[in-house]
């Protein structure tokens, strides 16, 4: 089998998106009365963004943030962040986290194979769907910390907040290395109806979202949210299966009831349901160095870091993932002793299932490799806000209680690894897991305003976690016609000793079955959070911080050993930070200035080697560096963004880490066994990082329309998208370029766009590992690369 990519088709695509590209540059120049600009990222809240006020001629604009758990000025909150707005967002095409990654420095998400992976300044969680996430997600307070909650879209929101560092005093033990948090619409007191609707020529992707809200008697309002995304031709061409690949379709509806039934009480009942679903796998394999020792792995044809061929057992699957989740919700906040009273309750389910492998091909021996995943979760926060004289206060509880229930099946055909006799026994390798958690935790932050200008905060988190488990692995025979409805009690019948042998020469390990509660733990951790703020001038301000996170630690849901003492331990995380934010020339630059180092200890990593992932916690590692924001309105009409950072993360401590491919081929010196990481770049870690934006609005006519353009370059240097400091899993430096034409009404009642995405067709290599079964051949995933197309906006009020 081979696997392409499209070239030379949509020609007249690419011409216009260059004259698109020139139009910018042309229009950069120019000069016109003022109107509203389209948002930047630190720019004003833009149309239909909630929670932000209009800029004042001059000036760059406000946006309000919740990153505290309050309403802030995003300049006056002492955090690394990044804040873009809802309308942003649908600007930029951007109904994913993993795309808003694209644009931020020092933050990188990917879906990765089987489990998704997410790093801020170079850190993050391995690709192993028993940890936490150490970046968090939370959507409207509520957590989302598993690793599949990454698929699910970002739609009709006032904005996403990407906070760098550890986040722990208001965002729980689950952000050791940073925090998402996302803010929904809600429904106001008077209607509004606004939405879009895209295609895009290269996938053949057609992507719609509307919201509408109706007032439907004093103090009750009504919000219906929606999305569809249809992604029909995927990236790669499939001529064995006469498909491109991989193809996605997205559903999500969320409805939302805003009651105030009484003067200081207002009360937010919400529901979403979210079906997610990829055709087909990015994962292709990217080099095989023993071609001439294993025959039935041809050499890699991987001449661009692009395409390959390959066509080799055992790897006969067709690749599905599917994300189906359901949401309710209760937010309710009362006016209460000069302050606000707020309690969030919620009950939320996901389940998913995987299916993987790294080259979508059905064939007449076809084999199942699947993972499902059932989560279900409730959580309940209250918390207390007030600001008293020079204190502000904030204090609060939160419980969370969940179930998590895996299963894996590994079907193995090992007569295309070249073995023979009974070690080609086609059989199955079974997992099974369950785990039921408890968090309590209690929290405090206290701000005491010395003087007008000089201010210091002190908080603490005190958490209190419960985990207990059971877990199996066995041998089992193939089941024919297995299929996502496949249940447990299956698989469990499957078991067959007869095979035990054979399971074990070929993958080691001892075959048990360890019921619930044979893993246990209890773990607390105090996390406290010291910030010292100085505002020098009304717009401008110093600060430094301290903060201390944990997250907590767990079970390995792949264990093969004979006693049930396996786990991975806690993380903790240090943090110092220093910066400075404000407006400077005439309130037309606003800056953002952030030093920082953080020191990870028993950092949670899962590799693969051979046929299993292996979990570890590192010994030690840190990061350090700068990450600078600016934003520079030179006029009415033009707005001009530059963001860098220099990063240096790397790891102290890393003794007994997996070896990489050429290691493991003899082509390369320093393992017997295992390799020592110790003083090696972090996956992911770029040195540099910078981005550029430029965004201008002219009327047109006779000033009730207008025409705007706009580009944006992200750039950095190299990084390595492996957890194995791997020669072969580098992703050399790139530049990637984004741009959109604008015309619509002045109002913002419509607009119809032209936009582009990486232009430059830089398809990322934005994962890596090593090979199911040779330690020798490695397997990476890719990119989307170029898109065009065009879309319609609209709002009515």
């Amino acid at each position: 089998m081979f696997i392409t990519c499209r070239q030379g088709r949509f020609r007249w695509i690419e011409v216009l998106a260059g004259v698109s590209v020139l139009a910018v540059a042309a229009g950069a120049h120019a000069q016109s009365a003022p109107t509203a600009p389209v948002t930047s990222q630190a720019a004003a809240g833009g149309q239909g963004a909630a929670g932000s006020r209009a800029p004042d001629a001059g000036s760059v604009g406000d946006i309000i943030v919740t990153a505290r758990k309050r309403a802030e000025n995003l300049r006056d909150v002492p955090v690394a962040i990044t804040a873009v707005t809802g309308a942003t967002l649908q600007q930029k095409n951007i109904t994913q986290v993993i795309d808003i990654a694209k644009t931020t420095p020092n933050f990188t998400y990917t879906y990765g194979a089987a489990n998704s992976l997410a790093y801020i300044r170079g850190f993050g969680s391995g690709s192993n769907a028993g940890f936490e996430q150490s970046l968090g997600k939370f959507v409207d307070n509520v957590s989302y910390g598993r690793d599949q909650d990454a698929r699910l879209p970002i739609f009709d929101v006032e904005r996403v907040e990407v906070l760098k560092g550890p986040q722990v005093l208001t965002f729980g033990n689950s952000a050791t290395v940073g925090a998402i948090n996302i803010a929904t619409r809600k429904p106001g007191d008077a209607f509004e109806a606004d939405g879009s609707i895209g295609y895009e020529f290269y996938g053949r992707e057609v992507q719609a979202q509307t919201g509408v809200t109706i007032p439907l008697i004093e103090g009750v309002s009504f919000r219906l949210a929606g999305l569809f995304q249809d992604l029909d031709r995927g990236r790669f061409d499939n001529p064995v299966k006469d498909a491109t690949e991989p193809r996605t379709r997205n559903f999500a509806i969320r409805p939302t009831l805003r009651l105030q039934p009484a003067a200081g009480l207002d009360i937010v009942l919400r529901a979403e349901v979210d079906r997610a679903k990829d055709f087909g796998s990015s994962l292709v394999p990217t080099g095989q160095p023993l071609s001439n020792k294993l025959p039935a792995y041809p050499e890699v044809g991987d001449t661009d870091h692009r395409f390959v061929d390959y066509d080799v057992a055992p790897f006969y699957s067709s690749e599905f993932q599917q994300v189906d989740a359901e949401l309710y919700q209760a937010d309710v906040n009362y006016h209460l002793l000069g302050g606000t009273l707020t309690s969030t309750t919620a009950w939320r389910k996901t389940d998913a299932d995987v299916q993987w492998g790294t080259d979508g091909v059905d064939h007449e021996t076809t084999y199942f490799n699947p993972q499902w995943t059932h989560y279900q979760q409730f959580s309940q926060e209250v918390r207390f806000s007030g600001s008293y004289g020079r204190f502000d206060v904030t204090a609060g509880g939160y419980y969370q209680r969940d179930t998590l229930h895996l299963d894996v099946a590994q079907e193995f055909t090992l007569g295309g690894l070249g073995l023979t006799g009974a070690a080609a026994t086609p059989f199955a390798r079974v997992f099974t897991y369950d785990q039921k958690d408890r968090v309590l935790s209690g929290f405090s932050d206290l701000t005491n305003h010395l003087t007008n200008s000089l201010s210091i905060s002190g908080g603490v988190r005190y958490s209190d976690t419960r985990k207990t488990a059971g877990q199996s692995m066995f041998a089992a025979n193939i089941i024919p016609d297995a299929n996502f409805d496949t249940s447990r009690s299956t698989l469990l019948a499957a078991r067959n000793p007869a095979l035990d042998p054979v399971f074990a020469a070929v993958l080691g390990g001892v075959q048990h079955a360890f019921p619930m509660g044979a893993f246990h733990l209890s773990e607390r951790h105090w996390q406290p959070q010291v910030i010292a703020q100085y505002k020098f001038a009304p717009r401008n301000m110093v600060y430094a911080k301290y903060v201390k996170g944990d997250k907590v630690g767990g079970f390995d849901y792949t264990y093969s050993a004979a006693q049930p003492n396996g786990g991975f331990r806690p993380e903790s995380a240090w943090m110092v930070e220093a910066g400075a934010k404000g407006l400077i020339l005439g309130d037309r630059l606003d800056y953002s200035l952030a030093l920082f180092r953080e020191t990870f200890t028993n950092l949670q990593q899962s590799v693969r080697q051979g046929f299993a992932f292996i979990v570890s916690n590192v010994g030690k590692a840190r990061a350090q560096g700068v990450e600078l924001d600016l934003h520079y309105r030179v006029d009415d009409n033009l707005r001009v963004g530059l963001g860098g950072s220099y990063l240096d993360a790397k790891y102290i401590h890393f003794a007994g880490a997996a070896c990489n491919s050429l290691q493991n081929a003899g082509l390369a010196p320093g393992c017997s066994g295992s390799q020592d990481l110790s003083g090696t770049r972090t996956p992911y870690s770029s040195k540099w990082t910078g981005s550029l934006d430029v965004d201008y609005r002219k009327p047109i006519g006779s000033g009730d329309r207008q025409i705007g353009f706009g580009t944006s370059v992200y750039a950095r240097t190299k990084y390595n998208s492996g957890a194995y400091n791997d020669p072969r899993m580098i992703q050399r430096a790139y530049a990637q370029v984004d741009a959109h034409v604008d015309y619509g009404k002045v109002d913002g009642s419509w607009t119809l766009s032209v936009f582009g995405k990486d232009l430059n067709d830089k398809r990322l290599l934005e994962y890596s590992s090593l090979a199911v079964g040779s330690s020798t051949a490695t397997f990476g995933s890719y990119s989307r690369g170029r898109q065009v197309g065009l879309r319609l906006s609209f709002a009515m009020h």
